[in-house]
């Protein structure tokens, strides 16, 4: 349900943007290179199963310096939360996208704008998208999910 989908967007949006406050000062330049590479290897998935985990790749590599195990460990929940949803709506044929908020946010993070890298990550988070998906019987129906 809608309502739920969005609760957890809420959610992911308050708890990655804390993460990324806390591990923002420890982020290395090899760190933020394996994030654009998971970014690229999401710009390249034929499906939506690799493509979401090379996301919760990206999203991971530069929160988990925050070294706040307990908030990650409650991401790590939401992502999976999140994950449902996104393979429960995206059934039908896969579209591959670039994705242009984790660009951003590594741009904002190399010049040590924290705050630009959060902001992007907060509204990134909390992006809910709508895709019409067919049903077993073939209607036609709306489903939303977590992108980000």
């Amino acid at each position: 349900d809608l309502g739920e989908v969005r609760e957890v967007a809420e959610m992911r949006a308050a708890l990655e943007v804390l993460a990324l406050r806390h591990a923002a000062p420890h982020l290395t330049a090899s760190i933020l290179d394996q994030a654009e590479e998971a970014t690229k290897a999401g710009d390249k998935s034929r499906d939506v199963r690799s493509w979401e985990e090379a996301n919760r790749t990206f999203h991971r590599l530069i929160l988990a310096p925050c070294n706040m195990p307990r908030l990650l460990s409650t991401i790590d929940d939401l992502h999976a939360a999140s994950a449902r949803f996104l393979f429960a709506a995206w059934r039908s044929e896969w579209e591959t996208r670039t994705d242009q908020d984790h660009r951003a946010i590594l741009s904002a993070l190399r010049q040590g704008n924290t705050e630009s890298a959060a902001a992007t990550l907060g509204r990134h988070v909390q992006w809910i998208g709508q895709k019409p998906v067919k049903t077993a019987s073939g209607r036609t129906r709306d489903a939303f999910a977590i992108v980000g």
